[in-house]
Order: C-alpha cells, then sequence, then structure tokens
C-alpha cells in the first residue's frame, strides 16, 4: 500500500506529502473523522514515509524500511490500540489484521481502552536512542485512552525528543484532553464519497458492481463499514427494518412479541444496524415524497417501487419526529440502557408519526 492506495482523503495526503517534501514534518499529528475513513491506513503510510530510504516518491513500498513497517517489524515502529489482550500472541493477531488490511483492524473486545501501562511503553522507549535514526509512534483510536493514560501521553507531548514522532487518531476529539489537543497538528479526514467506496469494492474486493453501489450507499462514507456490510447479510437486514416498521402498526402485543424476538435473536450491534438502515429507508421515503424526480439519490435504489409504495401508505409523515426518536434510540443502547424498553417505547412514537390513509387517530 502507498499514499495512492489509501481510498480519497486527497486533502490529507497533500498536506503529508508537501510535510516531507518540503521535510518539515511535525513530531505530533492527529489524524480526526469518523471511523472507517481511512485514518490508520494513512497513518501507516505516513510512518513508512518517514522510514523510507529508497529513491524518489515516499514510501517507496520496496526497501527494506517500508517492508518492515508493513509487516509490523521495524524496531522503532510502535502501533498502539485500544485492547484487553492478555498474551503477545493475541497483541500479535490484531497486527496481522491491520497488516492485511487498514480498514478492517480486528476488534475482539466489547469496550476495551488504551491503559497507562501501554503509554509508559512510549515513555520509555522515548529515553531510548531509535536503532535507526527516528522512532515513530502511531496511537490508533486515542480517543479510548484512560485518563491515566491521556496524562501520561501529555508528557511526552510537552518535551518531545527530536527523534519521535507521535501520529494520534481519533473519531471522537472531544474526548481528548484540551492539552492534547493544543500540541498536536490535526488533520481532519472527512467522509469517503460513495462512488470512491464503490470504486475500492469493485477494484480491491471484486464485488459485482451493482452490489457495490448499494453497498457505497450504505456506508456512510466508511470503509470499513463497507467491508462490514459484505460479510453481513445486508438483504436479512433490510427485511428486518421493513418487518419492524410494519410492527410499528400492529397492536401493542404484536409488538412486544417482535421485539423479544428481536433481542434474542440479535446483539446490541445488528439491533443498531437496522435502527440505522431504518433512518435510511425514512430519509428514501423523504426524497420520493418530496422531490419524486430525485430517485438517483436514494440509498435503497434496488427497492424503488417498494419505497413508493411505503410513502403512498401514509397519509403523512412527521418525518422530522421520526429522525428525532430513532437517532436517539440508537444513542441510548450505546450507552446500554434495556434495548426491549427502548424498542417499544420507539415503535409507539413511529406509530404516532406514521398515519395510515384512511386510519383513524
Amino acid at each position: 500500500m502507498s499514499f495512492a492506495d489509501v481510498i480519497g482523503q486527497h486533502h490529507a495526503k497533500g498536506i503529508l506529502h508537501r510535510t516531507i517534501v518540503n521535510e518539515r514534518v511535525s513530531h505530533a499529528y492527529l489524524f480526526s473523522g469518523a471511523a472507517g475513513v481511512g485514518k490508520e491506513a494513512l497513518a501507516i503510510e505516513f510512518a513508512k514515509a518517514l522510514f523510507c530510504s529508497g529513491e524518489g516518491e515516499k514510501p517507496c513500498d520496496e526497501c527494506s524500511s517500508c517492508r518492515r513497517v508493513r509487516s509490523f517489524q521495524h524496531p522503532d515502529f510502535v502501533f498502539v490500540f485500544p485492547s484487553s489482550a492478555k498474551t503477545v500472541e493475541e497483541e500479535r493477531a490484531i497486527l496481522d489484521s491491520v497488516m492485511e488490511n487498514p480498514y478492517s483492524r480486528n476488534k475482539p473486545w466489547a469496550t476495551p481502552t488504551i491503559g497507562i501501562e501501554q503509554i509508559r511503553e512510549i515513555r520509555h522507549a522515548a529515553t531510548l536512542r531509535p536503532m535507526e535514526g527516528r522512532r515513530v509512534v502511531i496511537v490508533a483510536e486515542a480517543d479510548k485512552m484512560t485518563i491515566p493514560a491521556a496524562n501520561s501521553l501529555l508528557k511526552i507531548l510537552e518535551e518531545p525528543p527530536e527523534t519521535m514522532y507521535l501520529i494520534l487518531t481519533a473519531s471522537q476529539v472531544s474526548s481528548l484532553l484540551p492539552t492534547i489537543l493544543s500540541r498536536c497538528q490535526e488533520i481532519r479526514f472527512g467522509p469517503l464519497p460513495d462512488n470512491e467506496i464503490e470504486w475500492a469494492l469493485i477494484e480491491k474486493k471484486a464485488v459485482d458492481p451493482v452490489r457495490a453501489q448499494l453497498i457505497s450507499r450504505v456506508s456512510q462514507g466508511s470503509y470499513a463499514h463497507a467491508l462490514e456490510w459484505l460479510r453481513e447479510s445486508f438483504s436479512e437486514r433490510r427485511e428486518n427494518v421493513i418487518e419492524f416498521l410494519r410492527f410499528c402498526l400492529k397492536d401493542p402485543r404484536s409488538q412486544i412479541e417482535l421485539v423479544e424476538q428481536l433481542v434474542r435473536d440479535y446483539d446490541k450491534k445488528i439491533i443498531k444496524e437496522i435502527l440505522s438502515l431504518s433512518l435510511m429507508w425514512f430519509r428514501d421515503a423523504l426524497i420520493l415524497a418530496e422531490s419524486p424526480a430525485s430517485v438517483n439519490h436514494l440509498v435503497n435504489i434496488d427497492q424503488l417501487e417498494t419505497v413508493k409504495k411505503f410513502v403512498g401508505a401514509f397519509e403523512s409523515i412527521d418525518y422530522h419526529q421520526v429522525f428525532i426518536d430513532i437517532e436517539n434510540s440508537i444513542q441510548m443502547i450505546e450507552k446500554n440502557i434495556q434495548i426491549n424498553l427502548i424498542l417499544i417505547v420507539l415503535m409507539i412514537k413511529l406509530r404516532q408519526a406514521l398515519k395510515l390513509k384512511g386510519r383513524q387517530t
């Protein structure tokens, strides 16, 4: 992989390319943006470029330094990530997944953090002379550092060694200490355009163009999410959405039975996916209701007739309230509030927002 192989993010790549060409590399960077848009992928490529000993544009991907960084075997390259690993073998398995595809790092633990011991290892390394002239440290998902770990990292940032370069990545910048933010050069990563995700799926994963287009539209700018949808049954999830919305119009007993089935059959992650797809379904319904000619903007373009029937079945839909209610439900599920109750309340609220033609209120 090289800068050119990192999907999109042309603005970020341009900044980093210029810093290398002009030899004006900062000692601390913060790559910020949504999950799965390429922050870790570009951080690794930037590390390769900083070590690269090849001729011409860097990274060359051919010299010994590039190859060793790519395989996480370089003695002066450190990659830190949220972990609950108990053994070296577990950690190595995660690094191997990054080596295979930096957009889909294995995350086997529910709520891992970056602890103070991990940062202390970096601080210890900072006291040692690099074996090959400089040291590069990537702290992936730095927003998941514990407070002691963040304070320990701050001490490095306050007096960074001349030979050490730190690259932090974060999706929730607000979770980082302001004093850490002030000491890093922030480079922002935007959501990936649908066409770039679609191209990557076709070129890198040999996905059928029709399926690639559909997945790119539901991935919300994240290539990592697109890869997740490749492994899961998108058709099944969308059927879950249609069934959930259909049961919103039924009696309370039927709603409770459906909710119990969903909680029994699916984990929290999948239920959140179902609700996220529900948001996209209502988005498409709103587009058709307000601008029927704008069908090319639909996410569920392959279900055009079904979406049309859905819109036509209602006298009115309070879209604003629907979006608020579903988004609030997703947030509450993330906070581990009782999922059964969240879904039942949501179904009641959606029933109030969806006024069927001919239904008495």
